[in-house]
């Protein structure tokens, strides 16, 4: 925030990274801390995944301890850590985009508004009615884009990374999968570095504001993923 990122109403914005870079898990993450209604596509992992990161988020257990207790009948116990989410969960694997509209109205006839914000985890799992993957790609990137004028709402989508370069390190802009970088008004490129323990974060689109392409500019936060959690980085070890 301090650099002038910020995502905003009414604009999406992208997560990419190459796979194992904690994307998905550090953008429930996100949208849990930000505690305002959230409908969101989670095609990318299913729900046992996506309701353990939340508990494990929520009350600092290792997500291994959980998986444990909800396959032994402990799903009761949880429940007041889930009751005030404003998460709506939708774990369709291969949503098209009218399945997206028709989830966004049952949302709308649930709670009477839109949603603050709409999450797509990730673009290459939203079917597209094209045979060719990039020309698909490239026009669900558009329809999400109308989604965010229409509702207002800020749509986050996830993406993929081409696997080259460091994985420790945030890929350049250029490294998107489909060439879909012309959309969305702000793009992160996302790395796990195992070695620190941390997630690096790099800004490598930002309309209007500071950005660097390569990735090279980037920020860190310490990852826990056994908790599903990320911290403030502290530079003399990565501890919280």
């Amino acid at each position: 925030y301090d650099y002038g990122f910020r995502p905003r109403a009414g604009q999406v914005m992208m997560i990419a990274g190459q796979p194992g870079s904690l994307k998905s898990m550090f953008a429930q993450w996100y949208v849990t801390n930000m505690r305002i209604p959230t409908l969101y596509f989670c095609a990318d992992s299913d729900s046992n995944t996506a309701i353990t990161r939340l508990i494990a988020e929520r009350t600092g257990y290792l997500t291994d301890q959980i998986v444990e207790a909800l396959e032994n009948g402990g799903e009761e116990y949880y429940e007041s850590y889930l009751k005030d989410s404003k998460i709506h969960f939708c774990f369709d694997s291969g949503p098209t985009l009218g399945d997206i509209a028709d989830e966004l109205e049952a949302y709308i006839e649930l709670w009477d508004r839109f949603p603050r914000v709409i999450l797509i985890d990730n673009l290459l799992n939203v079917e597209a009615e094209l045979g060719e993957d990039f020309s698909g790609m490239r026009l669900i990137a558009k329809e999400l884009h109308r989604l965010s004028r229409e509702t207002g709402a800020a749509v986050i989508v996830l993406h993929h990374m081409r696997e080259v370069g460091n994985p420790l390190a945030p890929q350049p802009r250029s490294e998107l999968q489909g060439k879909v970088a012309q959309l969305p008004e702000r793009i992160l490129s996302v790395a796990f570095d195992h070695t620190e323990n941390c997630l690096k974060i790099g800004v490598v689109k930002n309309r209007g504001g500071r950005s660097d392409s390569t990735g090279k500019t980037f920020f860190r936060l310490f990852a826990d993923p056994a908790r599903a959690s990320f911290g403030p980085w502290v530079s003399y070890g990565g501890t919280w």
